[in-house]
């Protein structure tokens, strides 16, 4: 397994860190390794703004939007 050092932490942020980890019943290690795996499994902005950019284009006019949403409340 790798380390990881994290330098110039001041120590506020530590203490903000120890009393999370705390909380969580864990120690600040475990703590910071599953943030560090949660972010990683999800999408880099380049990633998102990619998928955004495959979805389908609309080119629905303003009336046309207004007009489904009236649609949409007279269906209550």
């Amino acid at each position: 397994m790798s380390n990881v050092q994290v330098k110039n932490l001041d120590e506020d942020l530590h203490e903000q860190l120890r009393a999370r980890a705390a909380q969580e019943g864990t120690t600040i290690s475990a703590y910071v390794l599953e943030l560090i795996r949660r972010d990683l499994r999800r999408p880099t902005r380049r990633q998102w703004l990619d998928e955004i950019a495959e979805l389908p284009k609309h080119n629905f006019s303003r009336e046309e939007i207004y007009e489904a949403i009236d649609e949409g409340r007279n269906r209550r």
